[in-house]
């Protein structure tokens, strides 16, 4: 048997203005799920800002994988700004890095015998 209702029950929302477009939303969802932006502005990825994705390597040796860590576009800016400054630091007092195909082809005197003068005396 099939029924229909002449008029649907339609819930009254206490409706409050969106941050992004000033549209009416309903206030529930700023209460229950914490979004101060409507779904329209949600879908247009302008409520909550422009997301960015950055690559990280984890562990070492055979056990390593790739996450992925997803900031906001406040955080990324952060992000670009801190590895610019790293790229930007001294370098002068980090350990040496030795190139061993040149040491070895440097022109070293062997074998040498050392002489201790006072045994020998």
């Amino acid at each position: 048997m099939l029924q229909t209702l002449k008029s649907p029950n339609k819930m009254k929302l206490k409706m409050i203005s969106c941050s992004s477009c000033s549209e009416p939303m309903p206030e529930l969802r700023l209460l229950k799920y914490g979004y101060n932006y409507c779904v329209k502005c949600s879908e247009a990825g302008l409520g909550a800002g422009r997301k960015q994705g950055i690559p990280i390597l984890m562990g070492e040796g055979d056990h390593t994988w790739v996450e992925t860590v997803i900031m906001d576009a406040e955080q990324y800016e952060q992000y670009v700004a801190q590895e610019k400054a790293e790229k930007k630091l001294d370098k002068s007092d980090t350990a040496e890095k030795l190139d061993f195909d040149k040491e070895d082809k440097r022109n070293l005197h062997g074998p040498v015998k050392i002489i201790n003068p006072e045994k020998d005396a």
